[in-house]
């Protein structure tokens, strides 16, 4: 199972029908891509759009520490925080748009900080819950986040999603 994809792909698609229910457009609104190649050239496919891309994983360490169930001839579940960006890459005269797209990725998951399993939010199987919830980096953290990214300083907004589990009953 792409458990990483699947959940990416599922916060995109539900961004995405929001955005288009405020301001429907013949496009998708957000893109789960990145915004260089790894020559370093811009995407232009993701020109005047809200780009969501992976910045970081990490190891949810609680619950990582508490003890489980797990097969005795497996390894102890992994529980993964994603770390995403979504980055307002709208030019010149649209910029302001692209400031508005981004107020309304913000608000969207202050409505919806949480997906769950019901066949109405879209989850794939293996996937019982999707939090996200808000990141506030440091301006030097942001700086350091674009320069590994290949990109010069974007409108942006950062969330950790909450977690991935990898070996665990509910991941199978």
């Amino acid at each position: 199972m792409d458990l990483l994809r699947n959940a990416l792909e599922t916060v995109c698609g539900r961004l995405n029908e929001h955005l288009q229910d405020i301001d429907r457009r013949p496009d998708d609104w957000v893109s789960l891509t990145s915004l260089v190649d790894h020559a370093g050239s811009r995407n232009e496919a993701v020109r005047d759009k809200v780009v969501m891309s992976v910045y970081g994983l990490s190891q949810e360490t609680f619950l990582s520490q508490q003890p489980s169930a797990a097969d005795p001839g497996s390894g102890p579940p992994l529980h993964l925080d994603v770390h995403l960006m979504f980055l307002a890459n709208f030019t010149e005269r649209n910029y302001p748009d692209g400031l508005a797209a981004l107020s309304r990725v913000i608000a969207f998951f202050q409505q919806t900080p949480v997906f769950t399993r019901p066949a109405e939010t879209g989850l794939a199987a293996g996937i019982e819950r999707i939090t996200l919830d808000f990141e506030t980096l440091a301006p030097a953290d942001v700086s350091a986040v674009m320069r590994m990214m290949g990109v010069a300083y974007l409108p942006s907004v950062f969330y950790r999603l909450r977690m991935l589990s990898y070996g665990a009953a509910e991941a199978s």
